[in-house]
């Protein structure tokens, strides 16, 4: 029963962290001046809202609707250190003026948290249904940080965001 309710504190957790992606993914495409960067971001924080209805099946399936309910619609923090910050403008040694650049590092930092914290779901549950769906989830965290990094690198090299269309959107 210990390892269970280990388990759904963690999915709790991992369900404020996709909140907190999606709210962060939709600041830093408002705050870019690139039509390719707001394109990236905006495509994040769908993917961080996939991310959510996946946590909801499996939550739904393994405790009740009504627990999810409360859950999604609660401000209760389930993390004592946030994944994704709330405010870009507010991160130790960023300067009022936060660019693309320090978007896509901490976007990067963040998406390799969460990667780090659900292999230690995976790794602390014995539910295989559990296991399977955070290891989907962790390959399309990964393929998050894959992206950020390579926009990050080009950016840093060029000035511009890729201008190709490989987001598949």
């Amino acid at each position: 029963m210990e390892k269970k309710n280990n388990v759904k504190e963690a999915i709790k957790t991992a369900i404020q962290m996709e909140k907190d992606g999606y709210s962060f993914y939709q600041k830093a495409a408002a705050q870019t001046s690139s039509e390719m960067g707001k394109s990236i971001f905006k495509s994040l924080a769908e993917d961080e809202l996939v991310h959510l209805n996946v946590f909801q099946k499996l939550f739904e399936d393994k405790y009740s609707q009504n627990e999810w309910e409360d859950l999604v619609n609660s401000n209760k923090k389930y993390n004592e250190k946030p994944i994704f910050p709330k405010d870009l403008k507010s991160i130790e040694g960023i300067n009022p003026d936060t660019n693309e650049l320090d978007a896509l590092r901490i976007a990067m930092d963040s998406e390799n948290d969460a990667i780090e914290y659900y292999t230690d779901i995976w790794k602390r549950s014995d539910d295989d249904e559990v296991k399977k769906v955070i290891d989907l989830i962790i390959e399309q965290e990964k393929n998050h940080y894959f992206l950020l990094e390579q926009e990050f690198n080009h950016i840093n090299s060029t000035g511009y965001w890729f201008e190709l269309d490989y987001l598949g959107t």
